[in-house]
């Protein structure tokens, strides 16, 4: 048995119980790598539970790497953003395959990202790359269409805004030299009716192959980028599906991904599809959903072709059935969650694999535009539009209260509009 290294603290896209549970399946141990401080004692016994941990300072890894080359690891991989870049460390001292710098640089920087895409041809968006909140606001002011205003780096569209016009910049945004922020066209999408106009493709790349995994459909945001869920299969007919699936290929081939799993994000615009990003790494919550609903473990395929292994993934739907998973967010202005009612009667639906919520009562929620999940439903539907009337059933038994931060309590109802007041 071999081991295999799993960086993943901090917000991995998988669990340590899962990461194992698909190392194991492919004959390996998994060594977990976390950031030095980033994990309180409940995390690190969590993770400790399931194989060991080495916690590593990303300024200076050569101690952890020394820690980690004694377990003699046949491969490195991440499950998250934000380890991408010394995951790359970690596998040049360890001689072990994974992205380059080059290619880790242009998938976690947006805006070289955007340079790479646009001079190699594969999609143009006009982005800059602003230090202050001066420079925001001068650029806002000589454009005349809507801006999308995001980090250099994030993740689940944290600090992400549409902006249109100087005096639409959110207070809160201050773009630094430590943090600068990206300033891109905004993509305008074209009407799915009950989805979303933008899905996301999941690839493996393996022996210089690229493989499609499956193309995920996905519900409407929430103003301003704020995911609400997502299913497989995708909506769109065969033609506009290849389509998608051909620009994400060139996509990553053009960013230089040559092993790994890529999860690109692309808009379906009056003009086709476009680019929003390319992340070399699982999609959030994917791994559950593509067991369900394609017949293939994306973690265990991960870590195989981590570990030089050879892969061959074939798609499968057998039952023809739509499997989904969707989520209610907080409202932005934040609060302490008073009380969730309805769960119950979720969970007696039909179609309802299951229903947790997530967010136990008592916490305090900051103000934020990201993506979060006050709870999760799973499910399954013979098709589309009995996936999205399930939906609608279960969101329509569900309250959450909340107690604002101006000491105000009010209570909301769910809907696939995001949460509306009560009152």
């Amino acid at each position: 048995m071999g081991t295999v290294i799993a960086a993943v603290v901090p917000n991995a896209a998988a669990g340590p119980a899962d990461i194992a549970r698909a190392a194991a399946a492919r004959g390996h141990e998994p060594v977990f790598v976390a950031v030095a401080g980033a994990m309180d004692e409940q995390a690190k016994a969590v993770h400790t539970a399931f194989g060991p941990l080495v916690e590593c300072d990303p300024g200076d890894p050569g101690d952890a790497i020394a820690r980690l080359r004694r377990h003699r690891p046949c491969g490195v991989t991440t499950f998250s953003e934000g380890m991408l870049p010394l995951t790359t460390d970690l596998a040049a001292g360890l001689g072990l395959p994974f992205h380059d710098h080059d290619t880790t640089t242009v998938l976690v920087n947006k805006w070289a990202q955007r340079r790479r895409l646009a001079g190699t041809g594969v999609d143009a968006v006009a982005s800059v790359v602003v230090t202050s909140r001066d420079e925001a606001l001068a650029v806002l002011g000589s454009r005349r269409d809507p801006v999308v205003v995001k980090p250099l780096r994030s993740q689940s569209s944290q600090d992400t805004y549409l902006v249109e016009d100087p005096t639409g910049l959110p207070a809160g945004v201050a773009p630094s030299a430590e943090r600068p922020f990206v300033l891109e066209e905004y993509l305008e999408g074209r009407d799915q009716g009950d989805f979303g106009d933008y899905v996301s493709v999941e690839s493996l790349f393996a022996g210089g192959r690229a493989f499609t995994l499956g193309v995920t459909g996905k519900f409407p945001l929430l103003d301003p980028f704020r995911e609400q869920g997502q299913f497989l299969p995708t909506h769109l007919p065969p033609a506009a599906r290849d389509e998608v699936v051909r620009l994400a290929s060139r996509a990553a081939e053009a960013l230089g991904v040559r092993q790994g799993l890529v999860h690109t994000e692309i808009k379906l615009t009056p003009r086709g599809p476009r680019i929003i990003e390319v992340n070399g790494r699982l999609g959030g919550f994917h791994s559950e959903l593509y067991r369900r609903g394609a017949g293939l473990d994306l973690l265990e395929l991960g870590i195989a072709v981590a570990c030089g292994e050879p892969v061959d993934p074939v798609p499968a739907n057998p039952a023809g059935s739509v499997e989904f998973h969707c989520w209610n967010s907080p409202p932005a202005g934040g609060g302490v969650l008073r009380g969730a009612d309805g769960a119950d009667a979720v969970r007696r639906e039909p179609g309802v694999i299951d229903y947790v919520q997530r967010v136990p009562l008592g916490r305090e929620l900051p103000p934020s535009v990201m993506t979060f999940q006050l709870d999760f439903l799973r499910g399954s539907a013979p098709d589309h539009d009995t996936m999205v009337k399930t939906v609608d059933q279960c969101l329509a038994h569900l309250r959450f209260t909340f107690e604002e931060p101006d000491g105000a309590v009010r209570t909301w109802r769910a809907s696939r509009g995001g949460l509306c007041a009560l009152g």
